[in-house]
């Protein structure tokens, strides 16, 4: 599975220019954790999170931001993604396409990806939705077949 599966495609992002107050007002309003910076051609200039809210003295989101933000493109594999989140400590990853960003993958991303999966216990089939398929589209198998499935982070 590919990061552009399962990567929010609405970004909200928020300008270098904009003021530490507004970085503040969209992430509480969205409830969201952390904003990728970016120009006015959408091209990935740093990240600002909370952390950097409460922890770095400024005015103005430049200021504060994080320049070297680490990211992955769109056909990066969510296992390596995965490992990066885990390994690096970081909560969230802006998806970047020529310099753009297209996406972002966060923990929750990850978090409802494994809650969405369900595999047939007689093929393997993976199956994709809340609730357990009524049968496999494989094999025929009913939904008892089927159980949730569950990879560890970094695996």
């Amino acid at each position: 599975m590919k990061a552009h599966e399962i990567m929010t495609r609405t970004v909200i992002s928020i300008r270098a220019d904009a003021t530490v107050e507004d970085a503040a007002r969209l992430l509480a309003r969205n409830r969201i954790s952390g904003l990728p910076v970016v120009n006015e051609n959408g091209m990935l200039l740093g990240l600002v999170t909370e952390h950097d809210l409460i922890a770095r003295p400024g005015r103005l989101v430049s200021e504060i931001m994080s320049r070297g933000v680490i990211t992955i493109s769109p056909d990066t594999e969510v296992e390596q993604v995965q490992h990066l989140l885990t390994n690096q400590r970081i909560r969230r990853v802006p998806v970047v396409e020529d310099g753009k960003v297209v996406g972002i993958v966060s923990r929750s991303d990850l978090v409802r990806e494994i809650a969405m999966r369900w595999v047939c216990g007689v093929c393997g089939e993976l199956v994709r939705g809340a609730e357990p398929p009524a049968g496999c589209p494989r094999c025929g198998a009913d939904a008892q077949a089927f159980v949730h499935d569950v990879v560890p982070p970094g695996m």
